[in-house]
């Protein structure tokens, strides 16, 4: 028995689509690949980063506390440096203490508002009978 040249074509057909799918699919897969590759290696370059930035800065914490001990002479062409970090950290001081006093007066404001609940809230005025 012959096959239908029809059915033959479209075996045919779909056999190339099939193909394809598979090619593309593949391709995908590679770009996926290298995508997640590349998400992996920005991720360990972030940590890396951020690690040199920690142990920069306490370095840099370290060279502070030996010059503010008078251990450490630094040159001249770091004082604007120093003096960057001196105003940084009376601005944290003054933010700290503003912090503070906010909180202080909210804690007053509440145990005013509590002292004066547990007195009972009296105005002066009888209070309203009821018609019998």
């Amino acid at each position: 028995m012959a096959a239908d040249p029809k059915q033959s074509e479209t075996l045919r057909q779909i056999q190339q689509a099939f193909e394809n799918a598979q090619s593309q699919m593949a391709q995908l897969r590679q770009q996926v690949e290298k995508h997640a590759e590349l998400a992996r290696a920005k991720t360990q370059h972030e940590f890396i980063q951020k690690e040199k930035e920690r142990a920069l800065r306490e370095l840099g914490e370290a060279v502070l506390n030996q010059v503010r001990k008078g251990r450490l002479e630094l040159p001249s062409t770091l004082a604007p440096l120093v003096k960057a970090v001196e105003q940084a950290e009376k601005k944290e001081e003054a933010q700290v203490r503003e912090i503070t006093d906010l909180l202080q007066e909210g804690e007053e404001a509440a145990q005013r508002l509590k002292e004066k609940n547990a007195r009972g809230t009296h105005s002066g005025v009888a209070p309203r009978t009821k018609k019998l």
